[in-house]
């Protein structure tokens, strides 16, 4: 090989290094953001997305796949995508972004809130694929959803559906049950003892939005997507913090200050109860949604419930997007009660077992 081939050859080489070394590349840094103390606001914003390899919006996601009862509501004005989570105040939230449409019917008793057919809100899934997925990618959006521990969330889930509304509970979920080849007469008999409940109504019916994971309802690759997280363990100051932190595309007024302040009662499904209450959002509660959530788990958790709880909700435990205080009931090595529990709980005010 002669003197000027070889020089050839190490010019080309030089080349093709500085283009490779100048170009663009994603970075591989993976966020692994815990909750860094107790009762603040989890957020997102220090993520920096790959513009390169955003994740595709496909009609099968779940967060927006509209036969699943998990895509989330959408509100342009305030630019706000609220994740709402069965048994983490998700009726309140529903009620919240209806008066914020100045939808009259939002503290109506009558009709179903929950139906996105007729609530008046507008949902993911109303928007094309590339629309959606604009609004979940775009760091001008948030995406906001507030979160519950399972052990009070699950059984909040079995008080409502399997023993306040037993008979509902045996028309539909037992049918659902016998049709995945599950005996119907077990579950008419036991459907409302808890560890049957969680022994098999959650493993067999698992997609079922009130008692389905937190972290399963988006698809994971969403998830860094998801740029406010509040805590039902401490809900009133997080929807506050949070409402406060959008604001009106229009009149520049952020959610809190429009309708947050004024106007909610112990009972927002009465439109009277609201007339002239100054109570703001989500500072109290309807009166049925009260209780010692302490006594309350007790009386329904062994040990044997609470490992298993734990076990089958262990994505929503260990998650790099949210962390919740601790809530042992039981000491794990002699199964003794533990006085480990939230200062919420002791306060007995915080933790309710609430639609």
């Amino acid at each position: 090989m002669s003197n000027q081939q070889l020089l050839l050859i190490v010019v080309a080489f030089i080349i093709c290094f500085g283009y490779y070394t100048s170009f663009p590349r994603a970075s591989n840094t993976r966020y692994h953001h815990k909750r860094a103390l107790r009762h603040h606001v989890t957020t997102t914003d220090e993520i920096t997305h790959d513009e390169f390899h955003h994740p595709i919006m496909t009609h099968d996601d779940i967060i927006y796949d509209s036969f699943r009862n998990t895509v989330p509501v959408v509100n342009e004005e305030y630019r706000v995508i609220f994740f709402q989570v069965a048994k983490a105040a998700s009726s309140e939230w529903l009620r919240f972004f209806m008066r914020l449409n100045n939808d009259p019917r939002w503290c109506s008793n009558g009709g179903n809130i929950h139906d996105n057919k007729s609530n008046g809100l507008k949902y993911l899934s109303d928007y094309t694929l590339e629309e959606a997925q604009e609004m979940m990618t775009d760091p001008k959006w948030t995406k906001a959803i507030f979160v519950r521990d399972p052990k009070p969330r699950i059984l909040s889930s079995f008080l409502d559906k399997a023993i306040e509304h037993s008979n509902h509970f045996i028309q539909n979920e037992c049918r659902n049950y016998w049709l995945q080849d599950n005996n119907f007469e077990d579950c008419l008999n036991y459907h409302e003892h808890y560890d049957f409940f969680l022994y098999h109504i959650t493993t067999t019916l698992q997609d079922n939005v009130h008692w389905r994971s937190i972290y399963s309802r988006i698809d994971e690759k969403w998830w860094p997507y998801i740029n406010h997280v509040g805590y039902m363990e401490n809900l009133s100051d997080d929807a506050k913090a949070f409402l406060q932190s959008i604001h009106s595309s229009v009149s520049g007024l952020s959610a809190w200050d429009k309708i947050g302040t004024t106007g909610w009662s112990d009972n927002e499904r009465s439109c009277e109860a609201t007339i002239g209450s100054e109570g703001h959002f989500l500072a109290a509660r309807d009166t049925k949604h009260a209780t010692n959530a302490r006594d309350k788990l007790l009386s329904y958790y062994t040990p044997k419930l609470e490992r298993f709880v734990e076990a089958h909700y262990a994505d929503d435990y260990d998650n790099p997007y949210f962390e919740f205080d601790p809530l042992k009931l039981y000491d794990d090595n002699d199964g003794s009660k533990t006085e480990r529990f939230s200062k919420e709980d002791e306060e007995g005010s915080k933790l309710w077992f609430m639609q």
